[in-house]
Protein backbone atom coordinates (compact mmCIF):
# COMPACT_ATOMS: atom_id res chain seq x y z
CA UNK A 1 0.00 0.00 0.00
CA UNK A 2 1.26 3.10 -1.19
CA UNK A 3 1.22 6.27 1.20
CA UNK A 4 0.30 9.37 -0.97
CA UNK A 5 1.63 12.43 0.53
CA UNK A 6 0.07 14.63 2.61
CA UNK A 7 -1.20 17.69 0.83
CA UNK A 8 -1.83 21.41 2.56
CA UNK A 9 -4.67 23.20 0.96
CA UNK A 10 -3.84 26.98 1.86
CA UNK A 11 -7.28 28.04 0.07
CA UNK A 12 -8.99 29.33 3.14
CA UNK A 13 -6.00 31.13 4.86
CA UNK A 14 -5.58 32.63 1.63
CA UNK A 15 -9.12 34.37 1.69
CA UNK A 16 -9.31 35.00 5.59
CA UNK A 17 -5.73 37.35 4.44
CA UNK A 18 -7.50 38.69 1.55
CA UNK A 19 -10.55 39.55 3.41
CA UNK A 20 -8.13 41.36 6.66
CA UNK A 21 -6.23 43.41 3.86
CA UNK A 22 -9.49 44.97 2.34
CA UNK A 23 -11.02 45.42 5.55
CA UNK A 24 -7.47 47.52 6.23
CA UNK A 25 -7.57 49.40 3.04
CA UNK A 26 -11.18 50.26 3.77
CA UNK A 27 -10.34 51.42 7.19
CA UNK A 28 -7.65 53.57 6.07
CA UNK A 29 -9.65 55.28 2.91
CA UNK A 30 -12.12 56.14 5.78
CA UNK A 31 -9.76 57.30 8.42
CA UNK A 32 -8.01 59.48 5.64
CA UNK A 33 -10.90 61.29 3.79
CA UNK A 34 -12.93 61.91 6.96
CA UNK A 35 -9.26 63.91 8.46
CA UNK A 36 -9.12 65.75 5.31
CA UNK A 37 -12.58 67.19 4.74
CA UNK A 38 -12.21 68.05 8.45
CA UNK A 39 -10.79 71.75 8.92
CA UNK A 40 -8.55 73.03 11.53
CA UNK A 41 -10.31 76.01 13.85
CA UNK A 42 -7.71 76.54 16.52
CA UNK A 43 -4.25 77.28 15.02
CA UNK A 44 -1.08 78.10 17.49
CA UNK A 45 1.98 79.88 15.93
CA UNK A 46 5.02 78.79 17.19
CA UNK A 47 8.83 80.32 16.96
CA UNK A 48 10.33 78.12 14.54
CA UNK A 49 13.53 76.03 16.69
CA UNK A 50 15.58 76.72 13.23
CA UNK A 51 14.87 80.64 13.60
CA UNK A 52 17.13 83.18 14.55
CA UNK A 53 15.31 84.69 17.61
CA UNK A 54 18.96 84.12 19.89
CA UNK A 55 16.44 82.63 22.70
CA UNK A 56 14.06 85.64 22.59
CA UNK A 57 10.47 85.17 23.77
CA UNK A 58 7.87 85.81 21.45
CA UNK A 59 5.18 88.16 21.78
CA UNK A 60 1.66 88.37 19.48
CA UNK A 61 -0.36 90.67 17.87
CA UNK A 62 -3.09 89.79 15.26
CA UNK A 63 -4.12 92.09 12.43
CA UNK A 64 -7.57 92.35 11.73
CA UNK A 65 -9.58 94.95 9.56
CA UNK A 66 -10.69 96.40 12.39
CA UNK A 67 -7.67 97.03 13.79
CA UNK A 68 -4.61 95.00 16.16
CA UNK A 69 -5.06 92.69 18.69
CA UNK A 70 -2.27 92.43 21.46
CA UNK A 71 -2.24 89.38 22.66
CA UNK A 72 -3.13 87.10 25.46
CA UNK A 73 -4.42 90.24 26.66
CA UNK A 74 -6.93 90.31 23.77
CA UNK A 75 -6.95 94.07 23.94
CA UNK A 76 -8.04 95.46 20.69
CA UNK A 77 -6.51 98.90 18.72
CA UNK A 78 -8.54 100.24 16.80
CA UNK A 79 -7.67 100.90 13.23
CA UNK A 80 -8.30 104.53 13.70
CA UNK A 81 -5.68 104.67 16.40
CA UNK A 82 -2.96 103.09 14.95
CA UNK A 83 -1.22 106.14 13.94
CA UNK A 84 -1.59 107.43 17.49
CA UNK A 85 1.88 108.22 19.38
CA UNK A 86 -0.29 107.89 22.39
CA UNK A 87 -2.35 104.63 21.51
CA UNK A 88 -2.44 100.60 23.26
CA UNK A 89 -0.16 99.62 20.55
CA UNK A 90 2.65 102.53 20.61
CA UNK A 91 3.28 102.15 24.36
CA UNK A 92 3.44 98.36 24.33
CA UNK A 93 5.95 98.37 21.06
CA UNK A 94 7.94 101.29 23.26
CA UNK A 95 7.74 99.16 26.33
CA UNK A 96 8.83 95.84 24.16
CA UNK A 97 11.63 98.00 23.14
CA UNK A 98 13.33 98.63 26.30
CA UNK A 99 13.25 94.76 26.34
CA UNK A 100 14.09 94.37 22.41
CA UNK A 101 17.01 92.17 23.26
CA UNK A 102 14.63 89.59 25.37
CA UNK A 103 11.73 89.91 22.92
CA UNK A 104 10.07 90.18 19.25
CA UNK A 105 7.36 90.25 17.46
CA UNK A 106 4.95 87.48 15.49
CA UNK A 107 2.21 89.08 13.75
CA UNK A 108 -1.03 87.00 12.65
CA UNK A 109 -2.37 88.91 9.66
CA UNK A 110 -6.01 87.79 8.77
CA UNK A 111 -7.26 88.03 5.08
CA UNK A 112 -8.23 91.28 5.66
CA UNK A 113 -6.34 92.71 7.75
CA UNK A 114 -2.98 93.83 5.44
CA UNK A 115 -4.06 97.50 5.22
CA UNK A 116 -3.41 97.23 9.06
CA UNK A 117 -0.52 94.83 9.11
CA UNK A 118 1.18 97.75 6.86
CA UNK A 119 0.95 100.27 9.46
CA UNK A 120 1.54 97.96 12.54
CA UNK A 121 5.31 96.57 10.23
CA UNK A 122 6.02 100.05 9.76
CA UNK A 123 5.34 100.71 13.62
CA UNK A 124 7.76 97.97 15.03
CA UNK A 125 10.33 98.02 12.42
CA UNK A 126 10.30 102.03 13.33
CA UNK A 127 10.60 100.63 17.10
CA UNK A 128 13.69 98.53 16.05
CA UNK A 129 12.42 95.39 16.99
CA UNK A 130 12.71 91.97 15.58
CA UNK A 131 9.46 90.94 13.68
CA UNK A 132 8.02 87.66 11.95
CA UNK A 133 4.49 87.56 10.83
CA UNK A 134 2.10 84.37 9.38
CA UNK A 135 -0.85 84.69 6.96
CA UNK A 136 -4.02 83.46 8.99
CA UNK A 137 -6.91 82.23 7.28
CA UNK A 138 -10.52 84.15 8.23
CA UNK A 139 -11.74 80.75 10.28
CA UNK A 140 -9.58 79.82 11.92
CA UNK A 141 -9.06 80.87 15.86
CA UNK A 142 -5.87 81.87 16.46
CA UNK A 143 -4.43 79.94 20.21
CA UNK A 144 -1.55 81.98 21.62
CA UNK A 145 0.22 80.70 24.70
CA UNK A 146 0.89 81.93 27.72
CA UNK A 147 3.57 83.16 28.49
CA UNK A 148 5.68 80.76 30.97
CA UNK A 149 3.54 77.51 29.01
CA UNK A 150 4.85 76.11 26.03
CA UNK A 151 1.25 75.32 24.42
CA UNK A 152 -2.56 77.19 24.54
CA UNK A 153 -4.98 76.11 27.46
Amino acid sequence: MRRQPLQLDLFPFLSILACTIGTLILLVVVISVSSLTRERTTVQILARETAQNDGRAPRYLECRRDGVVIHPQWQLVPQSQLASNTSLLAIYLANLRNRGDREYVIIAVRPDGFPCFEQVREQVERAGLAIGYEPFNAEWELCVPVPGRSNCP
